[in-house]
């Protein structure tokens, strides 16, 4: 448990219970400690009422108000809030109902500790095999919803006509093949970042070369890699589309591999050694679904073998997507707003329109 939970924690408690006492608490809101929660936030909120935003700092807040999102910031007392991480110590009275959307596909890392998830109400998990797992390491308060993230690639968001205008607006050259690099977090120790990042020239004369990396990745790995000409660095969070364009995808452990499983993409993955963050399991997930290449000169060899041979690991890829998913029919979004309802039915997409009806009735009477 982190030390601002105990230093918080009694005065944090004295001011929720004097706001709940005296009505000036907030409903329910949705706690943002990066920009990248709302992209995890978005196929969820669709289906909800319009959450009020709280920003980590105010740093994060004027990186909001300059996209044109209003937030408020820390501390803030609700009755209930929704999260993209592990932030519940920042909550900390029990009254407070805490849900937690996962923001990586399953768990290609070890499980943050048992007490940090059971601090929360619920964690979404993308798979009910992953709450299995959950529970074997003390974690009690799993939900299998599938994986919100990956709705717009199965619910018709994504159309041709988004691909076409996204592939024109990045300046794909339609007569070559895609190649998406993707990397873990450079210093986690099962990255393979460094055996590429330089590299990336040996690829552009004969491919589209897209990247995208994690984004605690050091600035000298990410300049280099935006200064190699004819390399597209994905600069957002919502790489869906660029995963939707590449014709095969480049990586290590990244959960982003899980992405490229999903949309049933050949994939190629760099050999890591296992370290105290690996998950037996999902290594071998990943040599189940991937070429696996220890060199540069192997990857450039392995490359052609996988666009010219898409479906070679296309079984193991749908037995993945079926431990890592369960299902991926364009609804966990829906799932995962049906589980918050039931916490906060407030949140009902109907609710404002049901209190109104309910207010003109008593007026009337």
């Amino acid at each position: 448990m982190v030390l601002s939970y105990y230093v918080l924690k009694i005065p944090y408690t004295l001011v929720w219970h004097f706001k709940r006492l005296t009505g000036t608490t907030p409903s329910v809101v949705f706690y943002c400690g990066t920009l990248l929660d709302l992209t995890i936030l978005e196929p969820v909120q669709k289906y909800l009422q319009p959450l009020p935003i709280v920003a980590k700092n105010r740093a994060l807040q004027k990186q909001l108000q300059d996209r044109g999102i209003t937030a408020s910031v820390l501390p803030s007392f609700p009755r209930g809030v929704i999260m993209a991480r592990h932030a519940a110590y920042r909550f900390p009275v029990a009254g407070i109902k805490k849900i937690c959307l996962s923001h990586g596909a399953y768990n290609f890392k070890r499980f943050a500790s048992a007490k940090s998830h059971n601090m929360l109400d619920v964690y979404f998990f993308t798979s009910q095999a992953d709450v299995e797992n959950a529970r074997r390491a003390g974690i009690k308060t799993g939900v299998a919803v599938g994986y919100p993230k990956l709705d717009k690639a199965f619910d018709g968001s994504i159309d041709k006509t988004l691909l076409d205008e996204l592939a024109g607006r990045i300046g794909l050259d339609l007569n070559k093949k895609t190649v998406l690099f993707t990397a873990t977090w450079d210093k986690s120790g099962i990255s393979a970042i460094d055996r590429w990042y330089k590299e990336l020239a040996a690829f552009t004369a004969d491919y589209n070369v897209l990247v995208t990396v994690h984004p605690w990745t050091s600035k000298e790995r990410l300049e280099t890699i935006r200064n190699t000409v004819g390399v597209i660095f994905i600069e957002g969070y919502d790489v869906l589309p660029y995963i939707m364009l590449a014709d095969v995808c480049v990586g290590d452990t990244s959960s982003i591999i899980g992405d490229c499983c999903a949309l049933d993409k050949p994939i190629v993955t760099f050999r890591v050694d296992d370290n105290e963050r690996s998950v037996a399991d999902v290594s071998a997930l990943i040599r189940s679904i991937s070429w696996q290449v220890d060199t540069l000169d192997e990857l450039l060899d392995t490359l052609p073998v996988a666009l010219a041979n898409p479906q070679q690991h296309a079984v193991e890829r749908a037995r993945a997507n079926k431990v890592m998913f369960d299902e991926l029919d364009g609804q966990a979004g829906r799932r995962a707003a049906e589980v918050i309802i039931g916490y906060f039915p407030e949140l009902a997409p109907d609710a404002t329109e049901a209190a109104g009806s309910v207010s003109r009735r008593k007026s009337r009477e």
